[in-house]
């Protein structure tokens, strides 16, 4: 009886653990509206789109890697607000950890030797530690000419679409190289949501576009 005792204030802190997240939910709720339309037109993806309506995934759209194999769903809300982007990622959240749990029990079995764990082991004095074996566990990117055309290449990163577009010039260097991040694109919007909204309604809309500082300091 007295472990029970002792545990009760833990379930109370429980409780209203859910009443502030509820309260949390009513303030972030129906800020930094985007509709559907507005959101294709701003060039918008990832949880900035699908939170608007969008059931947009480039996984499911262009089909790579073994996502086809595997069974998760797109995560998308209508709400269009600062709410409806938090549910939508924490959907995803789920749902990745469906996707990590189907793909280790498919990963094909074979032999292999974890350098790094052998560099450890031997201790500092090894030669493993001398400079030429800094980086023996990666592998060199390879060298090819790019040919004189265009190429564009997309993935699903957890902010959007990140594209990468190239244009040859046949040599080992590209003519042009251009990097399409999620998040700065996906930031381009941030002044119209903010228009009539209060001062402390701008950090709950600009957390909701959750952008990568790397990406925006242009």
């Amino acid at each position: 009886m007295a472990d029970i005792g002792a545990q009760t204030p833990f379930f109370y802190i429980l409780r209203e653990r859910e009443m502030i997240y509820d309260l949390f939910e009513a303030a972030t709720e129906g800020i930094g509206i985007i509709g559907r339309e507005e959101a294709i037109n701003w060039g918008l993806s990832g949880p900035m789109l699908r939170a608007s309506g969008v059931k947009w995934d480039l996984r499911k759209v262009d089909h790579y890697e073994c996502y086809d194999e595997l069974d998760w769903q797109i995560q998308w809300q209508i709400g269009g607000d600062s709410l409806a982007r938090y549910l939508v990622r924490i959907g995803e959240m789920r749902e990745s950890v469906k996707i990590i749990q189907q793909a280790l029990k498919i990963i094909p079995g074979g032999p292999f030797e974890n350098l790094e764990a052998r560099r450890l082991h031997r201790g500092k004095n090894s030669e493993w530690n001398d400079f030429e074996y800094q980086f023996i566990s990666k592998k060199p990117s390879p060298t090819f000419k790019l040919p004189k055309q265009e190429h564009y290449i997309r993935a699903e990163a957890p902010k959007g679409e990140l594209g990468i577009f190239l244009i040859g010039d046949d040599s080992v260097f590209p003519w042009r190289w251009k990097i399409r991040p999620p998040g700065f694109i996906n930031l381009q919007i941030l002044p119209q949501l903010v228009k009539g909204m209060k001062l402390a309604d701008i950090m709950t809309i600009l957390g909701s576009v959750d952008i990568i500082m790397g990406e925006v300091d242009r």
